[in-house]
């Protein structure tokens, strides 16, 4: 009588199926490394680009903690945050060498250099401090507004001189509010730190430092300098589209117009009764007058486009 062969039991079963998963000739392996493979190209590929962009934005503050002796200051203006500090630490450096921290000629060559950056009008002293640094009483430069020529927009003070910071046109950060001086005729500066020439240009800062206190100065995104030539009139463009043309600068004083005064009171009649200065975008309102008017305006303010954009800025 034959003997009746055995059935397999479970654990063999599971070590057959085991083997044909996981033994020399199965593929699965070979499949699992090449998701494991794709899935780490697509990582360094996402993730390689915002590291490079991480260092390098890290390049100049690791210099300036990395080699000690960074620059201090008696006190410091809030918008001069720390990018700035390192990248003005690192001209010092530069400037500085490798010189002994008690050779005095330091504090010449740290002053020039910091100068030299574009964000000081005047450093009142600077002394030698712990670790080979230096202690800094400066008077800062103040960026006030931006000038737009060209493709791009230039960041200057408020009486219009040229600081070391410019945004391709339309793309300058939304904050801080810099209100934008439109149609300038001159060039930008050859040098940091020099006066932006025109009389256009002046009677625009002119009138963006008059407007500058008042509650409602964040609505003027620009002043356009295009009728100031032909006619002696400034326009300003607020944030929602709409002109408002203005005149003289305040202090050109002429009987052909009412006064400075009175145009802000109306300005300020309008914003405290509906909270915007204009009539809407394509209206354009007159102060020039007796009386305020009121046209539609079929130009498009082109120059415009973009004021509220925000971007990365490039430093000059």
């Amino acid at each position: 009588m034959a003997r009746k062969k055995n059935s397999p039991t479970f654990s063999q079963r599971f070590a057959e199926l085991r083997t044909r998963a996981f033994g020399e000739e199965s593929r699965l392996p070979t499949i699992a490394s090449g998701v494991f493979l794709l899935g780490l190209v697509g990582l360094t590929w996402w993730g390689v680009p915002k590291l490079r962009e991480r260092l390098r934005d890290q390049t100049t503050e690791a210099l300036a903690s990395d080699l000690g002796g960074n620059v201090s200051y008696t006190e410091l203006p809030s918008w001069f945050d720390e990018k700035r500090q390192a990248q003005v630490t690192s001209r010092v450096r530069s400037a500085v060498g490798d010189l002994s921290s008690i050779d005095q000629t330091r504090l010449s060559r740290a002053r020039d250099a910091m100068l030299s950056t574009g964000w000081f009008d005047e450093i009142r002293q600077i002394s030698l401090a712990d670790g080979g640094g230096f202690l800094v009483d400066a008077k800062f430069l103040v960026p006030f507004a931006i000038v737009r020529h060209g493709e791009f927009d230039f960041l200057v003070t408020p009486e219009g001189r040229l600081m070391p910071m410019e945004w391709k046109a339309g793309h300058r950060p939304a904050n801080p509010h810099y209100v934008a001086i439109l149609g300038a005729t001159e060039p930008a500066p050859g040098a940091i730190g020099d006066q932006w020439r025109g009389a256009d240009l002046a009677a625009g800062l002119e009138l963006a430092r008059a407007l500058a206190s008042e509650d409602w100065f964040h609505l003027v995104a620009g002043v356009e300098l295009t009728r100031f030539t032909s006619e002696n009139a400034l326009v300003l463009v607020t944030q929602d589209g709409g002109r408002i043309v203005w005149g003289r600068a305040p202090d050109d004083r002429s009987v052909a117009e009412v006064p400075t005064e009175t145009k802000l009171a109306t300005l300020d009649y309008l914003f405290r009764s509906n909270g915007r200065i204009d009539a809407g975008g394509g209206r354009t309102l007159d102060l020039r007058g007796d009386l305020v008017t009121l046209r539609a305006d079929t130009r498009t303010a082109a120059a415009t486009e973009g004021e509220s954009g925000e971007s990365e800025s490039a430093s000059r």
